[in-house]
């Protein structure tokens, strides 16, 4: 057994190592811990240089990256253009000679809702027909609409809706199945108005069965097109909710843009269709504008919001570079605005989106921390302290089972970092001696034999590893120098 003791100068080595304890990781686990020692600027902690996947941790370099950069008050704006004055000259007849043009930029909270009422605005200024084509415009995305080394089975999954140029109600979708009776086929139920198609070859088996072994999959076509296999369990007169990521995001945007002009009570001689550049001799209608990043900011860092994180990397890109962005050239942004507004080089570390659920994703446990340090000097400005989840109180940590207990709950204010077989903490608290520290609590390579496996997916336990990630949080809450043996 290999023992690791960070004890960083002589004085810690005779007064830390008769009181603190000697902290078993989880089996086989892979543990990263960074943290600032008290009355120094020495960091402390456990394979603090070690590349580790930082799942939705990185939201937080997002978030400094887009605070830098865009700035609070900054907001993402889905613009209605047309040809110059083709606006004005069809007031007296009704009408407008002239394609209209939806400039969508991913705002990830535009709604199905706001694209009628920014239609809408055609009637009110006495427009009801268009002689030409509805076009939506997605030129300021290029490559995928999901980021690479995303986990393929969860992709019909709403936490991983593609972050692309259109995005409306978050890309996510809902139907119900309905699984009456133990041995049938369990059937699909779709409100009116979604563009999809379901069908289903589930078999609906006892609760039992479904927590021993046979799960609801689903099977993607091409188009938004889902097909249920596997097994559901029995709940006779209630469906069971279901929420689908929309897969084919240009065809979804297509088919609700088509149903919000006809909403809106407009009408048209052409079609609506894509396009990756509109004519150069367009001027705006009018525009509807997404909340400003503070909010949204608020939003993504305490409930985890990867449609949020993956939109404002993206967004950030266009604006750092001047060209169509992808989920690379969005985390090269981050990188970018990291290096040359905050001094923080991440060298080798590896950014491949913005949202931290690529498993390719690869930080040390130093350079978060480097980012965390910077957030707490220049906090007055950044305003992100307060966004982050709070033990027992808010967001991501509010029922984290590791940080409910004093001197934690109340006190550790972090992000999260969840993915299969990843638990980390990223973040700040108030040490015993009155101090705000930052911290790095990063665990790759975890998992369970599989009947506590399955006792965690029907949610009938804590993950075990909590008392672990417990204890390291209050070694820094006490200034003891952690020592992990693994």
């Amino acid at each position: 057994m290999n023992r690791f003791r960070i004890l960083l100068c002589a004085g810690l080595l005779a007064a830390g190592s008769a009181n603190a304890a000697v902290l078993q990781a989880p089996e086989g686990a892979r543990v990263a811990v960074a943290y600032t020692v008290p009355g120094s600027n020495q960091i402390g902690g456990v394979h603090t240089d070690a590349f580790m996947i930082p799942a939705s941790t990185q939201k937080v370099l997002t978030a400094t990256a887009a605070s830098l950069f865009l700035g609070m008050d900054w907001q993402f704006q889905t613009r209605m253009l047309a040809k110059a004055g083709a606006l004005d000259a069809g007031k007296a007849s009704g009408t407008l000679d002239s394609d209209l043009v939806l400039e969508f930029n991913g705002a990830p909270d535009l709604t199905r809702q706001m694209l009628v009422n920014l239609l809408a605005y055609l009637k009110q200024q006495g427009i009801t027909r268009i002689n030409g084509d509805i076009v939506i415009d997605v030129s300021h995305y290029a490559g995928y609409d999901r980021g690479n080394g995303w986990s393929w089975n969860d992709l019909p999954i709403c936490f991983t809706a593609p972050a692309s140029g259109v995005v409306i109600d978050r890309n996510c979708v809902y139907a119900q199945l309905k699984a009456d009776k133990v041995g049938e086929i369990a059937q699909p139920v779709i409100s009116s108005g979604q563009p999809i198609t379901i069908t289903s070859e589930a078999q609906v088996v006892t609760l039992n069965d479904y927590y021993n072994g046979c799960e609801l999959e689903v099977n993607l076509d091409s188009g938004n097109n889902y097909h249920m296999t596997g097994c559901i369990p029995v709940q006779p007169g209630k469906p069971w909710p279901l929420s689908f990521a929309v897969q084919d995001p240009t065809t979804w945007g297509m088919s609700i843009t088509d149903w919000a002009a006809r909403k809106a009570g407009l009408s048209w001689s052409g079609k609506v269709r894509q396009v990756r550049k509109s004519p150069d001799n367009l001027a705006e209608i009018a525009h509807v504008a997404s909340a400003p990043l503070a909010k949204l900011l608020d939003r993504m860092l305490k409930h985890s919001d990867n449609l949020i994180a993956d939109s404002l990397a993206r967004a950030l890109g266009w604006e750092y570079f001047k060209r169509p962005s992808s989920y690379a050239t969005g985390a090269n942004a981050v990188r970018e605005i990291l290096r040359t507004r905050a001094g923080i080089d991440l060298g080798s570390a590896l950014l491949a989106d913005g949202s931290g659920l690529s498993a390719h994703n690869l930080i040390k446990a130093s350079q978060m921390l480097e980012v965390l340090n910077f957030i707490a000097l220049n906090d007055q400005k950044l305003q992100l302290i307060s966004k982050l989840p709070v033990a027992g109180v808010s967001g991501t940590l509010g029922s984290r089972g590791s940080v409910q207990m004093p001197p934690l709950v109340k006190n550790v204010t972090a992000k999260t970092g969840t993915l299969q077989n990843v638990s980390n903490l990223a973040g700040f608290m108030t040490t015993a001696s009155g101090q705000r520290k930052a911290f790095v609590v990063m665990v790759n390579g975890l998992t369970f034999p599989p009947k506590i496996r399955e006792a965690l997916k029907a949610k009938r336990i804590a993950s075990p590893h909590y008392r672990f990630e417990r204890a390291v949080l209050e070694e820094i809450y006490r200034g003891e120098p952690v020592q992990i043996s693994d």
